[in-house]
């Protein structure tokens, strides 16, 4: 089988090729894929892709076997400067200094916590909502994907709301890396840099200044007398701006993408709003935020039949592990009241996504409201996908809001 280069992320830009990894998981579920080298890129030493839900759920578990520190989560190689960045988020970590770092911030995400967010969350999204006035042909990204995301981010890290235009734009340069639109590696290395500097300065106003948000609760936590260090906490700040903003954005623009590919289903959703949970977890599954994470392996070991040897890059392919026939009946059928769902859209094993539950709570507040308030959406053109080889993002999506009922699309 001829493969194209799967850490190109031209090789997305239409979309996760959902065929090509289909035909992976019957004939080569292991598969060693080669980097060739393109316009901007030299070439790599190519990389093992993982496309099957067992084989992905199983090394996700194994961190130490497959390591996020020893090369990153990008799929590309990145110069030492850049992999030394990476490294301070808490992303970039394997037990034991991981496991530190997560029973600390945890602390900040337990249901309790969690709960309490939900009258702000709420009140934010009739605010996103009520700003749309009477609807009309506008960009859902810059309008309300990005927009409540931001608001929420800015409540969990207690700063001013003025502010949260500056963690989208940090945001975009460390996740847009390799993106056109976006930057160029000397822009992704200045996010962090800012974004380390302005967390800082946060951190100092909330120890001095204890508040009940978030950020003060992680920065003044302590498990068995310990407290994050500042490079710990400098990690955890880049991971809640990234996973609290990235990519629940890109649950909302999943939502309306899908829904309007899916008329029939949509329908079925308004008739039966108490179907939201499953649509919700349904969606995920059909367009996950994000399609995939690279790991290292640090020994030699046997994945799928396949021998990878210590030092091979290994690609954890979710969105293809979402659609594996061996666990999903119909994998290619979208189905809000699909009940047996066991998806990896937020990882699997020690990296679990930490705000899963927030994201779930903001697109519970979030889709109610907006969709009785514009009972017909239509999607009136081409969306613009982010170019990007682990995230499945959309950087403009025009849609056309009514008030008046009418035909989906």
């Amino acid at each position: 089988m001829t493969l194209p280069d799967l850490g190109d992320p031209d090789t997305y830009q239409d979309g996760f090729p959902h065929a090509l990894f289909a035909r992976l998981r019957r004939e080569s579920p292991v598969v060693w894929c080669p980097e060739p080298a393109t316009d901007g890129f030299d070439g790599g030493p190519g990389l093992w892709a993982v496309t099957r839900h067992a084989d992905v759920v199983a090394a996700g578990k194994r961190t130490e076997v497959f390591s996020s520190h020893e090369g990153g989560t990008f799929i590309r190689d990145s110069s030492p400067r850049e992999l030394r960045d990476m490294r301070r988020a808490m992303l970039n970590t394997d037990p034991p200094e991981h496991s530190k770092l997560r029973r600390i911030v945890s602390k900040a995400f337990t249901p309790r916590v969690v709960a309490g967010m939900s009258e702000s969350i709420t009140r934010h999204a009739r605010d996103v909502v009520d700003k749309l006035g009477d609807g009309g042909d506008l960009d859902f990204v810059e309008h309300v994907s990005a927009e409540m995301p931001l608001l929420v981010l800015a409540d969990i890290l207690g700063v001013p709301p003025g502010d949260r235009h500056l963690l989208y734009d940090w945001t975009n340069r460390m996740v847009g890396f390799g993106d056109p639109q976006v930057g160029d590696p000397k822009s992704y290395v200045s996010a962090f840099i800012e974004l380390f500097a302005y967390a800082a300065e946060l951190t100092k106003r909330k120890r001095a200044h204890p508040t009940d948000d978030v950020w003060s609760l992680a920065v003044n936590a302590e498990v068995d007398g310990e407290r994050l260090s500042d490079d710990d906490l400098d990690r955890f700040f880049q991971l809640l701006v990234i996973a609290g903003n990235e990519t629940t954005r890109n649950l909302f623009n999943g939502t309306i993408l899908t829904l309007s590919q899916h008329p029939d289903q949509w329908r079925r959703l308004r008739a039966d709003p108490g179907l939201l949970p499953t649509a919700i977890e349904e969606i995920l599954r059909y367009f996950p935020p994000v399609t995939q994470f690279r790991r290292t392996a640090v020994q030699d070991i046997e994945l799928g039949g396949q021998r990878i040897r210590a030092g091979d890059k290994v690609v954890l392919c979710y969105a293809s592990a979402n659609r594996d026939e061996d666990v999903f009946t119909e994998p290619d059928r979208f189905d809000i009241t699909r009940t047996e769902n066991p998806h990896v859209s937020f990882g699997a094993g020690p990296h679990f996504c930490l705000g899963n539950a927030v994201a779930r709570l903001e697109a519970r507040a979030l889709l109610p409201i907006l969709f009785d308030r514009f009972p017909t959406i239509e999607v009136i053109g081409e969306p613009v996908r982010a170019r990007s080889n682990f995230i499945n993002g959309i950087s403009e999506l025009p849609v056309r809001l009514s008030t008046a009922v009418g035909a989906l699309a």
